[in-house]
């Protein structure tokens, strides 16, 4: 968000928006273009639409006032994409296949098949809830994009410290 250009004023319509997890103040390009009916000009955060600012005055035509509407310019948002690459390739190389290596092992077999089908379903019942749920909760209206991963990020701790307790040990243990 701070790699977007910095507000230098804005009028009141465009000023501020409601927040639960920060303080709701215009600081950034990002945050205005995030507010209906708000754009960025040459440091100002003002009403407008596709097409321009309502008030002309607000955005002279003056080098370095390009009016922007939809998305601010990230000169770092390559790196997002990078570390994505990362994260999923040592992903796929260490805890990907933990949890389908750990359903094949603690069920008695003949339960397994039925369990198994049963953790996949949720498995992915759940990353679906995920994905379905993300831009609505990360949007101003709700807990941004911070407070969207501060609650995915607790709801993961809370399930860490469940399976370190309920989580069976197999080592050592046939697989009947």
């Amino acid at each position: 968000r701070t790699s977007s250009a910095e507000v230098v004023s804005s009028t009141d319509l465009c000023g501020k928006q409601t927040a639960i997890m920060w303080s709701g103040t215009t600081s950034y390009c990002y945050d205005c273009v995030g507010i209906d009916g708000c754009g960025f000009c040459g440091g100002s955060c003002v009403a407008g639409n596709e097409s321009g600012p309502f008030e002309q005055d607000s955005c002279p035509a003056t080098a370095g006032n390009e009016w922007i509407y939809s998305a601010c310019e990230n000169k770092y948002g390559y790196v997002s994409v990078l570390f994505m690459i990362l994260y999923l390739l040592a992903f796929g190389f260490g805890l990907g296949g933990l949890p389908w290596t750990l359903t094949s092992e603690i069920y008695p077999l003949q339960h397994r098949s039925l369990a198994v089908s049963i953790s996949t379903a949720v498995n992915w019942i759940c990353n679906l809830a995920v994905s379905a749920t993300f831009l609505t909760i990360s949007s101003a209206q709700f807990l941004t994009i911070s407070g969207a991963f501060f609650l995915y990020g607790t709801i993961a701790v809370v399930g860490l410290v469940w399976l370190y307790r309920a989580l069976p040990e197999t080592k050592g243990k046939s697989l009947e």
